[in-house]
């Protein structure tokens, strides 16, 4: 995540031909999405394993500590919004690319403004997830 955002992105942007440079870094970002989702797979079930060494599951959800609640929400929110920018837009966003911009719907527009957005937010939530698990480390050990 964060070598597409920062190192490819930035790169692709001084392209000199920006149509190439688009299907390079789409080409690029599907490369590194089978290795997200591996990442994503082994992140939920090694989480899963260790999440009974730090909680009671005698207890109920709301005693749980904090900082455990929110890496839950956040680890659910990062596969939500993964799996929405990976399956749901880009199938759709490429059908738009397709379209010249006055073929395009405000609604059109919107969606392939607002889809680079959920790629940098899988990056925040991501980020996210890494700082309440060395949280979690630091506070019960």
């Amino acid at each position: 995540m964060l070598f597409l955002s920062l190192v490819a992105v930035p790169l692709l942007r001084q392209a000199s031909d920006p149509p190439s440079a688009q299907r390079g870094f789409i080409s690029l970002a599907r490369r590194f999405r089978t290795l997200v989702w591996i990442a994503l797979v082994i992140l939920v079930v090694t989480g899963s394993v260790l999440l009974g060494n730090i909680i009671n599951f005698g207890v109920p959800v709301f005693s749980w500590p904090p900082v455990v609640l929110t890496k839950l929400i956040l680890v659910f929110l990062l596969v939500l919004v993964s799996f929405t920018h990976d399956r749901i837009m880009g199938s759709k966003v490429r059908t738009l690319k397709s379209k010249t911009a006055s073929e395009l719907s405000t609604g059109e527009g919107l969606l392939l403004r607002f889809t680079p957005l959920l790629g940098r937010l899988t990056l925040f939530l991501g980020l996210g997830v890494l700082l309440s698990a060395v949280i979690m480390v630091r506070s019960s050990g």
